[in-house]
């Protein structure tokens, strides 16, 4: 057990407790930094030794489901995060953990923006801010072509129509709002508050630009004093 987490292997879990042990952090990293409230239902974890075995109990058990390195999954019970022994685990962990914690406090997420929160949380808790990988991606990608559109984001439906780039730009948009201006995230706060209390939150880019009427030029403001 390790906070809302249950987790099950077929090997042993030991050399992975301070992995396990980030769960519980991560509950409370998701509190502080989006006040959303903590997950009301347990999340099962199954962790395979192979990926062989891993696909194999997916497609016998969940033939539906995308093909992916780890998968979150919540049907009518509760949620389940499925993973294989890796390099990657610990971001895997992380990376799915966060959307388990999300569906457990929240009745919905739009697609992006469950997918951005992820991408940002699956890192250590240090690289969070400038270690992130997305980060020159985007950077390169602001002075090619400008912001990405985050009206784009939300018309978004299903996960396979999440690549590399919707992923990046989901991230880059939670990265601003967490990072940027105090208005963004108070924003992301507000709309989150919103979900939880059953309130229609509306569009988080029209809640954005409401506050923020130049979006885009403090979006690319945000990225250069990155930079510099």
């Amino acid at each position: 057990m390790a906070g809302s987490f249950v987790c099950h292997a077929d090997f042993s879990l030991q050399p992975y407790d301070g992995l396990l042990a980030e769960l519980t952090r991560l509950q409370n990293d998701l509190i502080r930094e989006l006040g959303v409230p903590s997950a009301q239902e347990v999340t099962h974890v199954y962790l395979f030794a192979k990926s062989s075995t891993y696909k194999r109990y997916l497609t016998h058990y969940f033939p539906q489901a995308p093909t992916r390195r780890a998968l979150f999954i919540k049907e009518r019970g509760p949620g389940m995060v499925f993973a294989y022994e890796s390099d990657e685990l610990a971001i895997d962990i992380r990376h799915e953990g966060t959307h388990a914690l999300l569906h457990g406090a929240l009745p919905m997420v739009p697609l992006w923006l469950d997918e951005g929160l992820a991408e940002y949380f699956e890192v250590a808790p240090q690289d969070r801010h400038l270690g992130n990988a997305h980060l020159a991606s985007i950077q390169r990608f602001l002075w090619l072509k400008g912001p990405p559109k985050i009206e784009q984001l939300e018309q978004l439906e299903r996960l396979e129509e999440m690549g590399p780039a919707q992923y990046r730009d989901a991230w880059a948009w939670v990265h601003f709002m967490l990072h940027g201006p105090p208005e963004a995230r108070e924003e992301l706060t507000s709309y989150l508050r919103d979900i939880a209390a059953l309130a229609p939150p509306g569009q988080l880019s029209v809640r954005l630009r409401r506050r923020l009427p130049q979006l885009e030029q403090q979006f690319i403001a945000h990225y250069q004093q990155l930079r510099r």
